[in-house]
């Protein structure tokens, strides 16, 4: 069985990662989103995701605006790469600390407007990202077998 860590700062609230098929099947629907900033259906928020060869990372506005930055690492070779982007955000925005992960799945969600989210927005955001980083994931593993 796969694990993933999934992190938010300390001020910020719980993580509601757990596995949504409506969210999996919409997040699936979406075309171009790797592309280019897609609409999501029924709300005001675009996601876009962006897959480079150490990680991922999916960006999530509403209405234009940024509202969370989220960086996936699959593997442990690659977490001084993607860490090192949470940290420079983390920085950034004055967010403390970043946890590190015990497990090279990870996701590190960066809140950067998450005052402009209702409540049921910040979990339709958490659930997509989950979405989105079990789907990267299955293509990176894809992809890493067929070169072994």
């Amino acid at each position: 069985m796969y694990q993933l860590q999934y992190f938010v700062p300390a001020d910020q609230p719980a993580v509601n990662a757990s596995f949504d098929k409506a969210i999996m099947e919409m997040c699936a629907k979406l075309k171009g989103v790797d592309t280019k900033s897609v609409q999501v259906p029924n709300s005001a928020l675009s996601v876009q995701l962006k897959v480079m060869q150490d990680g991922a990372s999916l960006e999530i506005k509403k209405r234009g605006q940024l509202v969370y930055i989220n960086f996936f690492c699959f593997e442990t070779q690659y977490f001084a790469t993607v860490f090192t982007l949470v940290e420079n955000y983390y920085k950034k925005y004055d967010l403390g600390t970043p946890k590190h992960p015990k497990i090279p799945t990870w996701i590190h969600s960066i809140p950067i407007a998450p005052a402009i989210l209702r409540e049921n927005e910040i979990i339709l955001c958490q659930k997509m990202t989950v979405s989105f980083f079990w789907a990267v994931y299955a293509q990176h593993l894809k992809k890493s077998n067929q070169m072994n």
